[in-house]
């Protein structure tokens, strides 16, 4: 059965670039459940993601929903995501980095998903460290600590940039004033400071 031909409560969108393994773990966090649609984009990985990919799908194809996509070139993260949101069929979306994975709360955060715009939730980092979205925080942790129902997003798309898409994309999200709910759980584990990762880069200026 087709993902699209389904009635998906959530999709997780998963942009890729050369993390054969890490995204592997990404995908093994994410609860086996017919109503989660998965979209991993691969954005032109010159390592073995994409054959890991093809491979984790065939072999978790009876009890996962995944698409898969490739782009031909590395277009970088905003075009990637796009492409995400574009496939998605989810009543909610929310976004998984490649590096990142989800926690046991995961699941059970679900039952927070009841029609308002933006649910948010909390992150925990590599050295135990919460990093809480509050409604005083939420415009510095801007990146993947939502679900957005998909209906609310509509036709916004992030810019097709390669660092801090997402702080833009939330900023029109946010002129089309959103209800919104925070949960205070913590369902992700966020992978930082990893060297050599995209927030990594970008806190130190590299990017």
């Amino acid at each position: 059965m087709s993902g699209n031909s389904r009635k998906n409560l959530v999709t997780v969108i998963i942009p890729v670039y050369n993390q054969e393994h890490w995204v592997i773990r990404a995908l093994n966090s994410i609860p086996k459940r017919n109503d989660i649609e998965i979209i991993v984009i691969d954005d032109g990985s010159t390592d073995n993601t994409w054959n890991n990919l093809l491979e984790y799908r065939c072999k978790n194809i009876k009890d996962r929903n995944i698409i898969l996509l490739y782009n031909e070139e590395n277009k970088g993260v905003g075009y990637t995501v796009n492409r995400g949101y574009d496939t998605a069929s989810g009543e909610y979306i929310v976004l998984l980095g490649s590096d990142d994975y989800f926690t046991d709360s995961f699941e059970e955060s679900l039952k927070e998903l009841d029609g308002t715009d933006l649910i948010y939730f909390n992150l925990v980092d590599n050295i135990g460290k919460i990093w809480k979205v509050t409604p005083k925080t939420k415009d510095i942790l801007v990146g993947s600590v939502k679900f957005m129902r998909k209906e609310f997003i509509g036709d916004t798309r992030c810019p097709e940039i390669r660092a801090v898409e997402d702080y833009y994309f939330y900023q029109e999200l946010m002129k089309k004033k959103p209800t919104e709910k925070f949960t205070n759980k913590v369902i992700k584990h966020y992978n930082y400071p990893r060297k050599g990762s995209l927030s990594y880069m970008h806190k130190r200026g590299e990017i």
